[in-house]
């Protein structure tokens, strides 16, 4: 785990950072694979920023980036989302679309998640939990 001055926060398979509007950016990095373990360094990235606090999460799933049915469940369960007040996820590709559907019926996260196409989309709905 690296920390730059800038508060971000860069594992192997992803980028977390505090954005000045007071949104968390995880960028998942192309060819990711995120398994448990993935989330668990995931989730102790926030604590280091986040300062046991709520934000609203904006994720950012790259091309052909994978979860396993672990890191859904973790993703989902009150530990993998201590430090969400929301959770938006943005990507394009039309499997990432049917593994979110997935997530929504099966895993059913307990904050409010949605998915979108756009950065903009997925920043206005968060904007409404700060």
């Amino acid at each position: 785990m690296l920390v730059d001055k800038n508060s971000k926060i860069i594992l192997k398979h992803s980028e977390i950072s505090l954005r000045e509007d007071g949104i968390v950016e995880v960028v998942f990095l192309d060819n990711a694979e995120i398994n448990l373990g993935a989330c668990i360094d995931i989730t102790n990235a926030y604590g280091r920023i986040l300062e046991d606090k709520q934000y609203p999460l904006l994720h950012f799933v790259g091309d052909y980036t994978n979860f396993t049915n672990e890191a859904r469940e973790y993703s989902a369960s009150e530990r993998g989302l201590q430090y969400s007040k929301a959770e938006a996820y943005v990507f394009t590709s039309l499997g990432h679309r049917l593994l979110a559907k997935f997530y929504i019926s099966i895993n059913k996260p307990s904050v409010p998640t949605q998915f979108f196409k756009t950065e903009q989309e997925a920043v206005l709905w968060l904007k409404g939990f700060l």
